[in-house]
């Protein structure tokens, strides 16, 4: 199976997942994270605003840290500092961006990266527009992270030599 085909059938298989399962599921990531002692030592995080049913991180930011939002600026990705009254908007993409804040890309030094799929030797395929490959390797954290739900996780996934590894990932199981 090719990128293309991996993604429309995992978008496929999110959609028709019970959503009390997947609810389920995301409570397990969370706890994961919360329990990663590179989580607990990590200052600056960045996290990712859900769509098409994504793992939802939101409630990671009650959490004591500096978290960010990503932005496509032109051609690539930015991450601006969450502040409390901060204000989402749509991309051209349907992905909630933050309208204003300050630029944090250097201070990152734990990323949670979401995925439509995961091999168990840490590749991702994403939507497929490269823009955390990019952001990667020009900026790479001390550890990047996927999220993903257990049927997301596969042995192998088709890759180049410009897709960026993850240093790991967080599996949502029952």
């Amino acid at each position: 199976m090719n990128k293309k085909e991996l993604r429309s059938l995992m978008l496929m298989e999110r959609n028709i997942r019970d959503p009390l399962e997947l609810n389920l599921k995301n409570q397990k990531i969370i706890r994961d994270i919360k329990n990663d002692p590179l989580y607990m030592k990590a200052s600056c995080v960045s996290i990712f605003y859900p769509m098409k049913g994504e793992i939802n991180l939101l409630s990671l930011i009650n959490d004591q840290k500096t978290f960010c939002f990503p932005k496509i600026e032109s051609s690539e990705m930015r991450f601006y500092k969450y502040e409390p009254l901060q204000e989402f908007a749509p991309s051209k993409f349907g992905v909630m961006e933050p309208i204003f804040g300050e630029i944090c890309d250097l201070e990152i030094d734990y990323m949670l990266v979401p995925a439509l799929a995961i091999s168990k030797d840490c590749y991702r395929i994403g939507y497929g527009k490269g823009y955390y490959d990019q952001f990667l390797s020009k900026h790479r954290p001390k550890h990047v992270f996927g999220v993903i739900y257990d049927f997301q996780e596969f042995d192998e996934l088709p890759h180049e030599t410009y897709d960026q590894k993850l240093d790991g990932y967080f599996k949502g199981t029952l």
